[in-house]
């Protein structure tokens, strides 16, 4: 059972490093430190890509035939993936918002607030959020679950369209969301941007499909470990590069560098130390992804009422670490029993268990809250 994670462990690694580079970017973007990974919201769609393949991968012989999954038993066993920590950073989110207003002596409007709670836990977004709770966002309780959403969406399109000629789905999917990513632009976590999301997810999570679909056409030489090392020292300036790219860079990695970068990592074996560092990224990428949105709200509202100033250079490492720490925790205390426990009651014919957790699972993918 161990084989198939070492195997993957780059792409554990690939999404570990995503996951930080997000959480730096609104760290930077919430502080006030507009040069600090100002691209890192690119790594939705690296996340998306990674779903469309990794899902695919473990899927593959249980779309069709005697032991295919219903769309109920595959719509449940993604819940039970992405909703416990969802539910975590729902109640950090709504608490949050409860002690802001308390602090600050304005009034909580409850009926909102209530119905963000309720959209969140169903992971649905809410259009018309008001600022009193994070409005715009579409989340206004935790901004990165858009991608979430998004994630969730287009993998039950995915799963009702099983029965077609996958190769086919995955081109004409992606030929007809590129284009229309290159009109609208990304973005997907405000409701001025809210619809560019959906061929966003389109173009890159069945960029992933179509690497898995063809992966027996792709030369083994444009995908060893030089390409994987190349595509992730690109992907390292391109997240930390102090400017913002242009539209023909984020296409060129939508498009091109990142399905590199995921089809390569899918190739590549590394060394024993690295690869235990990566399954750690990988585990943790997911809760990380999830709660550093309330995490650093409580960090920052606590902060600022104790010093009564935003000091970045304090409060960056500070986030840094209490995110990681509460990620790592929800994962041990919350999540992994939580799915334990509600696997155990699956169907009998649905998988038990994977020895390698699927990428955008965590993605969703560990997909990012792009204000741009």
């Amino acid at each position: 059972m161990d084989a198939p994670r070492h195997h993957y462990a780059a792409l554990d690694g690939v999404r570990g490093f995503a996951a930080l580079s997000v959480m730096i970017y609104h760290l930077g973007h919430w502080l006030d430190v507009p040069q600090l990974a100002v691209n890192s919201g690119l790594a939705v769609d690296l996340f998306f890509c990674l779903s469309g393949y990794v899902l695919s991968l473990s899927y593959d012989t249980r779309m069709t035939g005697s032991r295919g999954l219903s769309m109920g038993q595959f719509f449940s066993r993604r819940l039970v993936r992405l909703m416990p920590v969802v539910v975590v950073a729902t109640i950090l989110g709504g608490a949050y918002v409860i002690l802001r207003a308390y602090l600050n002596g304005g009034d909580v409007p409850y009926a909102a607030l209530c119905v963000a709670l309720v959209l969140a836990l169903l992971n649905l977004p809410y259009l018309f959020a008001p600022h009193e709770i994070g409005g715009p966002q579409v989340f206004p309780l935790n901004g990165p679950q858009y991608s979430l959403f998004l994630e969730l969406f287009i993998n039950l399109l995915w799963w009702m369209t099983r029965r077609l000629d996958q190769r086919l789905l995955a081109v004409a999917m992606v030929g007809v969301c590129l284009p229309l990513v290159w009109m609208t632009g990304l973005g997907g976590d405000v409701p001025a941007t809210f619809w560019s999301g959906f061929p966003r997810v389109g173009a890159s999570f069945f960029m992933g499909v179509a690497l898995y679909r063809f992966a027996q056409v792709i030369p083994a030489a444009i995908s060893g470990m030089s390409m994987f090392m190349t595509c992730f020292c690109l992907m390292l300036v391109l997240f930390f590069w102090p400017g913002v790219a242009s539209r023909g860079v984020e296409m060129a990695w939508i498009a091109i560098f990142s399905p590199l970068l995921v089809i390569s990592g899918a190739r590549v074996r590394m060394p024993a130390a690295l690869t235990r560092l990566s399954l750690l990224g990988g585990e943790v990428s997911y809760p990380l992804y999830a709660l550093h949105y309330p995490v650093f709200c409580w960090v920052n509202g606590l902060f600022q009422a104790m010093v009564h100033a935003r000091v970045a250079i304090v409060e960056i490492p500070l986030v840094f670490v209490m995110a990681i720490m509460v990620s790592v925790f929800v994962l041990k205390k919350v999540d992994e029993p939580v799915r334990r426990m509600l696997s155990h009651r699956s169907p009998p014919n649905a998988p038990g268990g994977r020895s390698y957790p699927v990428v955008g699972e965590a993605s969703a993918v560990m997909p990012v809250h792009n204000e741009r």
